[in-house]
């Protein structure tokens, strides 16, 4: 590295804001698992159970994260610096220690964790036109094997994350994984953003504002994240050694931003088939068919009231039903 004294300073300076996000996933993990209990059973839906057990292993994932980077700052400032060469001959020896690999191993999943939710958030979205998501989940794919080599060069002795192969590897695999954070950010704002415009014309602001205000955009579209990525892959491309702490804050929004998300949809207040499927029909129907828009209004609101009416045999106007057009 350039400099150890910054990467001593990013990483030190990381840790602190580190821990700080881990108290906030913390915190939204235990939401997100006593918004499911404190249900009814009967108000329960088997996706509930999968949120929480993929919350969990966020959480541990996360906890891995920040366990080892503890641990690798404890033993480069406290334990091996008075050796031989200082925190300097530490870091090229110990880059490659085990639970440093194990951290990075961590980290990785989280990436992986977190996209394949967006993927699938996108896909919802975009009323389960799987077409939409085809180029984001080639990427995901292909950059699920670079991982695997940036994992495995980063561990094998004497790798380093930030030179040789691991960072030959790492460019594109960091490169791929933010690319695709924008380019499904953008789908889903775009979505939202064109959803936004016709549902406030047809039901109004308020009832709009929950699934399409600027809040639910930016959590639905894992905006920090993205900008997250881009914060640490500019300085990682250029091998500063500044990269180091950027890439700890946002590998802990490779957590936040999925649990946001999971937060939100058991909360029910995340867009999923039956929102999109109504919204849509709000949209059809705003364009002048006489009552339609009363009857947008009514199905929209019952929903937002946590209404479980099925909506696909109501008919509406014209003799048209809800299935028909969607």
């Amino acid at each position: 590295m350039a400099s150890t004294s910054t990467l001593e300073n990013s990483f030190y300076a990381a840790n602190y804001l580190s821990g700080i996000l881990y108290g906030v996933e913390l915190s939204l993990y235990y939401m997100t698992v006593y918004s499911v209990f404190k249900m009814p059973r009967s108000e329960r839906r088997k996706s509930d159970r999968f949120f929480v057990i993929y919350s969990t292993a966020l959480l541990i994932l996360l906890t891995i994260d920040i366990s080892t980077n503890a641990v690798w700052g404890q033993q480069m400032w406290i334990t091996f610096r008075g050796r031989p060469g200082g925190v300097p001959a530490f870091i090229a020896r110990e880059e490659s220690v085990w639970y440093e690999t194990l951290g990075t191993a961590a980290s990785i999943v989280l990436i992986f964790l977190g996209d394949a939710l967006l993927v699938f958030r996108c896909y919802v979205i975009w009323s389960s036109n799987f077409l939409i998501i085809l180029l984001p989940t080639i990427i995901y794919l292909v950059n699920f094997a670079l991982g695997i080599l940036v994992l495995v060069e980063s561990g094998v002795p004497s790798g380093n994350f930030f030179s040789g192969k691991a960072i030959d590897f790492g460019i594109p695999f960091y490169s791929m994984a933010i690319g695709l954070n924008l380019l499904v950010t953008m789908l889903i704002c775009g979505r939202l953003l064109y959803i936004s415009k016709w549902v406030r014309e047809s039901l109004g602001n308020d009832t709009a504002k929950l699934y399409t205000g600027v809040m639910a955009i930016t959590i639905e579209s894992a905006i920090p994240y993205s900008l997250c990525g881009i914060m640490f892959l500019i300085p990682y491309v250029r091998r500063s050694p500044t990269s180091i702490g950027f890439a700890q804050i946002w590998g802990k929004f490779t957590c936040l931003s999925p649990q946001l998300i999971v937060f939100r949809v058991v909360t029910r207040s995340a867009w999923n088939t039956h929102t999109v499927t109504q919204n849509q029909s709000a949209i059809l129907f705003s364009s002048g068919t006489v009552g339609t828009r009363e009857a947008a209004v009514h199905s929209t609101n019952s929903y937002c009231k946590g209404s479980s009416t099925a909506t696909d045999s109501a008919t509406w106007p014209g003799s048209r039903s809800m299935q028909s057009v969607v």
